[in-house]
């Protein structure tokens, strides 16, 4: 088993799954006739694939599969597999008393996922030449997908950083003035209540995408709307009318 790590976010165990998986898909390759080879048929595809790729290491193997709760129910799949050191591993799993076959996909950076293909549908001697061809270029992939999580750890560092700012910036700004204030934060967003002449409450928020444009103009609406509201002889709501 794999060690994931423990400090990435959802939305990084997200991304990487979502480069994965269509990579992995596009390894199974379509047969319109719906002949499929019989156990030893894959077998033996499964040892010309091992001679013609020796540099790679596949490894045969078969497998027990349950198909219920008896030990009759039992079938036999065959597997090709390959292990990458350490950083995880795929193999194709063919059993041919099953209506599916399946890639079995591990990753050191997500959960380990299958993807089933329909055995009729599937060609097999171009699927394991995409198999091949697929773990040539896994370095790459590799590549690929620290770059994504490195620019994901990037903008989560640029979000912590603004939301930082955020709350310094406008804490200092109303620490400073007159008014009564409260900055309260959820998971995106910091919303400010400001009590203006004891009879009003101004609401704002703040978050990464506008804090630049709103924050610099926070003091002077403020006082454009004390003016506002001690022209007027009675009280009022005023809200924002959604755009439909």
């Amino acid at each position: 088993m794999l060690n994931h790590s423990e400090n990435f976010t959802n939305s990084e165990f997200e991304a990487c799954l979502n480069f994965w998986q269509p990579i992995v898909k596009k390894i199974y390759a379509c047969n319109t006739d719906g002949i499929f080879p019989n156990k030893d048929g894959v077998y033996a595809a499964f040892v010309r694939l091992q001679k013609a790729w020796p540099n790679i290491g596949f490894e045969i193997s078969y497998k027990q599969e349950s198909r219920g709760y008896r030990e009759c129910d039992k079938t036999q799949a065959t597997c090709i597999s390959k292990s990458f050191e350490g950083r995880g591993s795929i193999s194709l799993i063919v059993n041919c008393e099953a209506e599916f076959l399946s890639i079995h996909f591990e990753y050191a950076d997500i959960e380990a996922f299958n993807v089933p293909f329909r055995r009729s549908q599937c060609d097999l001697g171009t699927t394991l030449d995409n198999l091949a061809n697929f773990i040539e270029e896994y370095p790459s992939y590799c590549e690929q997908s620290s770059r994504i999580i490195t620019e994901i750890e990037k903008e989560q560092k640029q979000e912590e950083i603004a939301r930082d700012t955020i709350r310094a910036t406008v804490s200092h700004i109303m620490e400073s003035s007159k008014y009564s204030w409260n900055l309260t934060k959820d998971e995106k967003t910091f919303s400010l209540e400001v009590s203006i002449n004891n009879e009003y409450i101004v609401e704002m928020d703040f978050n990464t995408q506008n804090y630049l444009e709103r924050i610099p103009a926070l003091q002077g609406l403020l006082k454009q709307t004390e003016i506002f509201l001690k022209e007027i002889s009675f009280p009022i709501t005023i809200q924002l009318q959604e755009k439909s």
